[in-house]
C-alpha cells in the first residue's frame, strides 16, 4: 500500500492526539485513575513518535539544504515514493543533475583551452586580488611556471606580464610586450584582454601568444606553399622537354629520316625552347622576389605619385572605359623609395584594370585616412569580391587566378611596403573591396 506523505501522516497524528486528549477529559470527569493513567501513557508515546517523525523530516531537509550550501552531491538520498514526492529531495536532484552537467561542460571546456597552442588566462576581480581561475598548458610551458590561483604569486614569475595588464588597469587592450625570464633572451608576446561580468562578477579574458611562434608558423607554411610552386613548374617544364628530347634521339638513331621527320623534330625543338623560355622567365621571377633592393627613401608628394601613375594608364582607363579618382590631398608627403613606391600603385591598378572589365560600373578609386603616426592609402575598384575560399592565398607568391598572370605583383608590393616598415592587406566588407597600404609618418 502506498505510504501516505508528510503532511497527511503529520494531520493524522495530530487528530488522534486530540481524541486521546479528548478522552483523557471525559475519564477525569467521569474519576476513572486507571483509564486516566494508561490513556496519558498512550498519548505520551504517541506525542513522542509525532516529535521523532517530525524531527526526523526536518532533520533530512535540513541535511540536504547544507549540502546544497556547500556543493556536496554525495549524499545517498533514498528513493522511496514518499521521499520522491518531497520538493526537498526533488530540488537537491534537480540541482545535482544540473551540476553535473555544468561540470562535464567545465571539463570539455578546459580540455579545449589546453589544446590551444597559445597561452590563455582566466582572472576574477577580487577586493584586493585577482583569482586566477584557469591557466591553459601552454601558459604554463611557455613560462615554465605552476598551475596558480594567486595573481599576486604570478608576479613573482612573470612581472613584465602583470605589470603590463597592471599599468593599464586591466583595460581591454591588444598590444605588444617584451619578457624575459630567467636570463633568457628577451622575447616579444602579442597579449590581448577582454572583459566580461557574469552575475555581479568581473572577469579577465586574457590571450597571449609569442609574435615568433606565429611567424616561424607562418613563414613554415608560406614557404611550403612556394616549394609546391617551384616544384610544379618545374615539372610542368621537365616532363615535355624530357619526352621531346628523347622522341628526338629516336629519330636521329634512325637509319633514314624523311621530311616528315624533320618536321617533327623541329616542332619538338621549338617546344623544347618554349619550354625552356618559361622556366627560365620563372626563375627570374623568383629572383625579383628574393632580391628586392633595400629602398633608397626621400620625401615626395604622394599626390604627384598618383598623378604620374594615372597618365601612365590614361590611354588603358580611355580604352576600356574606367573612371579613375583620387582624393589624396596635395599636402600629404611621404618618406618612400618612388620607384618601389610607384611599382606597388601599377600592380594594385593592374589588379583594379582586371577586376572592373566585367563590371557595369568601371571605376577605381585612391584615397588616404592620416592619422598621428601613420597614413593608410586606400585603392578602391568596384569590382566583384574575391572569393572567400582564396583571400588568405592571394598574397603567396605565384598565386594567381589569371589565365595569363605570374602570380608575383601582389607578393612583390606587400614585400616592398613591409621594406618600407610598413604593412599591405586586403578587406572586403559590405560589397565593397580595398587594398590597404599603411605606412608610417
Amino acid at each position: 500500500m502506498k505510504k501516505l506523505n508528510f503532511n497527511i501522516s503529520l494531520v493524522i497524528r495530530i487528530l488522534i492526539i486530540t481524541i486521546l486528549l479528548f478522552f483523557i477529559a471525559f475519564f477525569i470527569l467521569k474519576k476513572y485513575p486507571f483509564s486516566i493513567t494508561l490513556l496519558l501513557i498512550i498519548t505520551s508515546i504517541v506525542l513522542i513518535e509525532t516529535i521523532l517523525f517530525i524531527q526526523k523530516n526536518i532533520s533530512q531537509n535540513q541535511k540536504i539544504i547544507h549540502a546544497l550550501l556547500h556543493d556536496d552531491f554525495s549524499l545517498n538520498i533514498s528513493q522511496s515514493e514518499s521521499k520522491k514526492e518531497n520538493s526537498t529531495v526533488k530540488l537537491y536532484q534537480k540541482i545535482k543533475d544540473e551540476h553535473t552537467f555544468n561540470s562535464s561542460k567545465e571539463i570539455l571546456y578546459h580540455q579545449l583551452l589546453n589544446a590551444v597552442s597559445s597561452g590563455f588566462l582566466i582572472l576574477k576581480k577580487e577586493e584586493n586580488d585577482r583569482k586566477i581561475i584557469f591557466m591553459n598548458k601552454h601558459f604554463q610551458n611557455m613560462f615554465n611556471i605552476p598551475q596558480l590561483s594567486s595573481w599576486n604569486y604570478l608576479k613573482k614569475f612573470i612581472p613584465q606580464f602583470t605589470n603590463a595588464l597592471e599599468e593599464r588597469q586591466f583595460e581591454e587592450i591588444k598590444t605588444t610586450i617584451d619578457i624575459q625570464i630567467n636570463g633568457e633572451e628577451r622575447q616579444t608576446y602579442v597579449i590581448q584582454n577582454s572583459k566580461t561580468q557574469i552575475t555581479n562578477e568581473e572577469y579577465d579574458v586574457i590571450f597571449l601568444d609569442s609574435i615568433q611562434r606565429v611567424i616561424d608558423v607562418t613563414e613554415k607554411e608560406a614557404w611550403m606553399n612556394i616549394m609546391k610552386v617551384i616544384a610544379h613548374e618545374i615539372i610542368n617544364s621537365l616532363t615535355p622537354i624530357y619526352s621531346l628530347a628523347n622522341t628526338t634521339k629516336m629519330y636521329f638513331e634512325s637509319d633514314e629520316l624523311d621530311k616528315q621527320d624533320y618536321e617533327d623534330i623541329k616542332l619538338s625543338l621549338d617546344t623544347i625552347m618554349n619550354r625552356s623560355q618559361h622556366l627560365q622567365t620563372f626563375i627570374d621571377q623568383y629572383r625579383q622576389l628574393t632580391m628586392l633592393p633595400s629602398p633608397i627613401k626621400s620625401i615626395h608628394n604622394l599626390s604627384e605619385i598618383i598623378q604620374a601613375i594615372q597618365q601612365s594608364f590614361r590611354n588603358e582607363f580611355i580604352e576600356k572605359n574606367i573612371n579613375f579618382t583620387s582624393s589624396v590631398s596635395y599636402e600629404i608627403t611621404v618618406n618612400v623609395d618612388r620607384i618601389q613606391l610607384e611599382q606597388v600603385f601599377i600592380n594594385l591598378i593592374k589588379n583594379a584594370i582586371y577586376s572592373v572589365e566585367n563590371s557595369p560600373e568601371r571605376l577605381i578609386e585612391i584615397s588616404t585616412i592620416q592619422s598621428e603616426n601613420r597614413l593608410q592609402i586606400i585603392v578602391h575598384d568596384s569590382g566583384n569580391l574575391i572569393d572567400e575560399t582564396i583571400v588568405s592565398k592571394i598574397f603567396l607568391p605565384f598565386y594567381t587566378t589569371r589565365k595569363n598572370g605570374a602570380g608575383i605583383g601582389l607578393t612583390l608590393s606587400k614585400t616592398i611596403i613591409e621594406a618600407h616598415k610598413g604593412y599591405l592587406f586586403y578587406k572586403q566588407n559590405n560589397g565593397i573591396k580595398q587594398f590597404v597600404i599603411v605606412l608610417g609618418i
